[in-house]
């Protein structure tokens, strides 16, 4: 929870992200990972132009290749000016090819908050 506890950042997540990532924990009895989002979800602020979120992303899922909900969170991210941008996705994920805003994995055993 290393990246939760973090005082020095501000956290957003895009009107679709929350229905993506919370209902599978909660359905599957993962009680980490829905703890997890409930604390995030608690201290984050929703961000989001649908239009430019769909006009940015879109651009990212061509040029990249990255998925389409991703590529939405990732323009997200951009347009609220984002350092980074914490993703569980494995490191061989598009995602990461992104360069609008620095995509970090987040495990279990991160222990300290990537240098900028």
């Amino acid at each position: 929870m290393v990246v939760i506890s973090s005082l020095d950042f501000e956290y957003v997540y895009s009107p679709l992200l929350r229905l993506e990532v919370v209902l599978h924990p909660e359905h599957s009895n993962r009680r980490d990972e829905a703890e997890f989002f409930g604390k995030y979800f608690s201290r984050a602020m929703c961000w989001g132009d649908l239009n430019r979120m769909f006009e940015i992303g879109e651009r990212e899922a061509r040029e990249n290749g990255i998925q389409a909900l991703d590529a939405l969170h990732i323009a997200t991210a951009n347009l609220a000016r984002c350092r980074y941008f914490f993703t569980s996705e494995k490191l061989t994920s598009h995602i990461y090819k992104t360069k609008l805003v620095q995509a970090v994995r987040v495990t279990a055993q991160m222990t300290a908050l990537p240098k900028s």
